[in-house]
C-alpha cells in the first residue's frame, strides 16, 4: 500500500517534468506540433518495446465490435500535450498543472454522472460537488499573482487579463479531454486485456496525428539543429509520459481509481510548485507564494472530495 502511494506520488511528480522539457523542445523547434510529434514518436516506440517484450494476452476477437471511440483516446492526448506547452510558456508549470486538473475534475464528473463512454454511473452528491467548487477556489488562488513585480514566467512580457482568461477557460476545457482519454483508453484496456495495449494504441493514434498535422502545417524538421544546441534529455519527454502511463496501469489495481488519482495529483501539484519556484530545466523562474501553495493543496483537498466521497 505505502508502495504504490509512493508509486503514484513519484508518477505525478514526472508529468511537470515532461511539460517543461516539452516547451523547451518546443521553443528550439520552433513549432508546438512538431515538439509533440518528437514526444509521442518517443514515447510510442517505449510503449511498442514494452508490449512486445511483456506479450500480454489481448483479446483480439472482441475489438471489431467495439465503439468508434474507443480509439480515440490518442487524439484527447494530442490536445491535451500541445495545450500544455502553450499554457507552460504563458503561465508557468504549475499554472499547466492546476487549470487542466480543474477540467480533469469537471470532465470526470459529467462522465461518472451520465455514465458516458461506458463509464459506470456515480450520483453527484453533495460531498462530489463541494469537491467540484474547492477545485475551483483553489485554482483561482494557485494562479494569483503579486501586484507587484514584473512576472517572469513568460516568453514574452505578462500576458494581458483577456489572454489569461481565454488560456484559463481553453486550459481546463484541454483537462475534460483528458478525463475522457482516460476513461476510453480504461475501457479499451478492459476489453482488450491489456492496459499496456490500450496505451500504446493511444501513442499510436497520437503519433499519427501529429504527424498528418505537422505535414500539413509543412513544418520544416530541425532535428539536427536541436541536437546540436540542446542536451541529451531534451528527447526524453515522450519516454517520461510513457512511463507515467505504464507506472498509472500498475498502481490502479492496487490502489483503486480513486487514490490513485489523488496521490498522482498530489506529484503534479509538488512538481509543478517546485519546477516555478525553482526554474528548472531551463523554465522561467516564478516564486511560489504561501496563497499559491495553499491554493494547490485546496486543489488537492476537493479532488479527494470528488474521488474518493
Amino acid at each position: 500500500m505505502i508502495g504504490g502511494v509512493l508509486a503514484g506520488i513519484s508518477a505525478g511528480l514526472v508529468l511537470p517534468v515532461q511539460t517543461t522539457i516539452n516547451t523547451r523542445l518546443g521553443r528550439r523547434a520552433g513549432s508546438v506540433f512538431l515538439a509533440s510529434l518528437i514526444s509521442f514518436s518517443v514515447g510510442t516506440l517505449v510503449l511498442v518495446l514494452a508490449l512486445g517484450a511483456t506479450r500480454p494476452g489481448i483479446d483480439w476477437g472482441v475489438l471489431p465490435g467495439q465503439p468508434w471511440w474507443i480509439w480515440v483516446g490518442g487524439l484527447c492526448g494530442v490536445a491535451f500535450l500541445t495545450f500544455n506547452i502553450v499554457l507552460m510558456r504563458a503561465l508557468g508549470a504549475s499554472s499547466a498543472v492546476v487549470l487542466p486538473i480543474v477540467g480533469q475534475v469537471i470532465g470526470g464528473v459529467l462522465i461518472d454522472t451520465t455514465g458516458a463512454f461506458g463509464a459506470t454511473r456515480v450520483a453527484l452528491g453533495p460531498a462530489r460537488s463541494a469537491g467540484a467548487l474547492l477545485v475551483v477556489l483553489g485554482a483561482a488562488m494557485a494562479n494569483m499573482r503579486p501586484r507587484r513585480g514584473r512576472p517572469q514566467d513568460i516568453d514574452e512580457g505578462a500576458p494581458g487579463a483577456l489572454r489569461v482568461v481565454a488560456l484559463g477557460g481553453a486550459a481546463v476545457l484541454t483537462g475534460t479531454f483528458s478525463a475522457t482519454q482516460a476513461t476510453v483508453n480504461g475501457r479499451l484496456g478492459v476489453v482488450a486485456g491489456s492496459p499496456l495495449f490500450a496505451a500504446t494504441v493511444s501513442f499510436v493514434v497520437g503519433t499519427l496525428a501529429l504527424a498528418l498535422i505537422v505535414a500539413s502545417l509543412r513544418v520544416r524538421p530541425v532535428l539536427r539543429q536541436i541536437a546540436s544546441a540542446e542536451p541529451w534529455w531534451i528527447w526524453s519527454g515522450g519516454a517520461l509520459g510513457a512511463g507515467f502511463v505504464l507506472a498509472n496501469s500498475a498502481i490502479a489495481p492496487v490502489l483503486g481509481t480513486g487514490l490513485t488519482v489523488s496521490v498522482v495529483l498530489l506529484g503534479q501539484i509538488v512538481s509543478g510548485l517546485v519546477v516555478d519556484h525553482l526554474g528548472l530545466l531551463g523554465a522561467p523562474r516564478r516564486p511560489v507564494g504561501a496563497l499559491r501553495v495553499l491554493g494547490a493543496l485546496t486543489v488537492l483537498a476537493g479532488v479527494v472530495l470528488v474521488r474518493l466521497v
